[in-house]
């Protein structure tokens, strides 16, 4: 039996009563399981309401809570520890080393505990009624690779885009920060969407590795390419440079796809991603809500036909 059972619709404040009005009734709605709206404006806060749908996920299944605490459980005693052994016995010091150790700490759950979490989102999937799947469970040699691919395609792969931004007179260093912080908001939802990927019935995981990299070249790659025909004399150490960025970023083609097929859910999720970032004590159950909350996005899609990378 699923997770939560079907619900009956709930009703929807319509726009003349007024925008927040109208936003919560959505938000409130779409926080249950359900396929996605047809309208777009609709489709951005059901994007917003999964991470809302996560926490609801993990909160109702105390198996689920469970597995999902193991990573944050571990990681938060290592940095209190580590905040223990160097604080000079003040609460502020010592929540400042803590939370220093967390933010450096913070990939590494992605690493060390990736298969479990692939484990815990094909049990999401299920325990939603969204169908038979399998955990794409990687060896650790593979796993390395793509942290370290996609650690270095974060670093580099807005380079040109940079460089353009910093040259602006008045509003570079401004609008510079902005672009990054997009830019990595945009890679924070294309992780969670490839935590939430799982093997199809029958699927092998060198099949469900390649259905993502048969995916088209990211949209980033598409626009150095572009650029790079435009431009005489740069144009070829741009193009080599799109190529590079392909490669590096070649895990993730299937998710980024998914994002621009899209783009006004993951434009709702990744406003709701960056809020739950900002809270407080919630920051620290970051990655299980949202992986719950990506595992029910990415079902429904894929459900509904449209979650396919290729």
């Amino acid at each position: 039996m699923p997770l939560f059972p079907p619900l009956p619709p709930m009703p929807l404040a319509p726009r003349g009563s007024g925008l927040l009005r109208w936003a919560l009734s959505r938000v409130r709605a779409y926080s249950s399981v359900q396929a996605p709206p047809a309208a777009p404006r609709d489709q951005a806060l059901y994007g917003f309401a999964q991470p809302i749908l996560g926490a609801r996920v993990l909160l109702a299944d105390p198996e689920l809570l469970k597995e999902s605490l193991i990573p944050a459980v571990v990681l938060g005693l290592a940095c209190a520890l580590w905040a223990t052994v160097q604080t000079d016995h003040t609460q502020y010091d010592w929540f400042k080393h803590f939370y220093k150790a967390f933010a450096l700490l913070a990939p590494l759950p992605s690493v060390i505990f990736a298969n479990h979490y692939a484990r815990l989102a094909a049990l999401i999937r299920w325990r939603l009624g969204l169908g038979a799947c399998g955990p794409r469970e990687m060896p650790l040699s593979m796993l390395i690779g793509r942290m370290i691919r996609q650690a270095l395609i974060v670093a580099i792969g807005l380079g040109p885009v940079v460089l353009l931004t910093a040259m602006l007179p008045g509003i570079g260093s401004w609008l510079t920060n902005v672009v990054l912080a997009v830019w990595g908001l945009h890679w924070v939802v294309a992780d969670a969407f490839d935590d939430a990927q799982v093997c199809e019935p029958g699927e092998s995981l060198k099949e469900s590795i390649q259905r993502d990299r048969d995916a088209p070249p990211p949209w980033f790659v598409r626009i150095f390419l572009r650029w790079a025909d435009r431009i005489p004399v740069l144009g070829r150490p741009l193009r080599w440079f799109a190529r590079l960025c392909d490669k590096l970023a070649m895990d993730s083609r299937g998710e980024i796809f998914i994002m621009e097929q899209h783009r006004e859910i993951s434009l709702g999720f990744a406003l709701s991603t960056a809020a739950l970032l900002g809270t407080p004590v919630l920051n620290l159950l970051f990655r299980p809500i949202i992986l719950a909350g990506s595992s029910h996005l990415l079902g429904q899609l894929e459900k509904n036909g449209h979650g396919s990378s290729t």
